[in-house]
């Protein structure tokens, strides 16, 4: 898991999102909003925000921004 505090998009997109939302609980309901399976997928350790966003046809860029309001915002 990473320990460094300073979060950065193209960080983010490289973290498996079981790390996301281990990390910051309330990034599930991002993961939720957007109807993506995420939330106790058994790929979840493996598989990174990047590949949850391509997987699911979004923008990368759009799920990384919202992911990174939650966790500024400290929810």
């Amino acid at each position: 898991m990473t320990t460094d505090t300073t979060m950065t998009t193209e960080r983010l997109r490289d973290l498996p999102v079981e790390e996301v939302m281990a990390r910051w609980p309330a990034t599930a309901e991002v993961f939720n909003g957007h109807a993506l399976a995420c939330v106790g997928c058994a790929l979840a350790p493996f598989c990174t925000v990047q590949d949850a966003a391509t997987t699911y046809d979004l923008s990368p860029q759009a799920l990384s921004d919202e992911l990174l309001a939650v966790i500024a915002a400290g929810r």
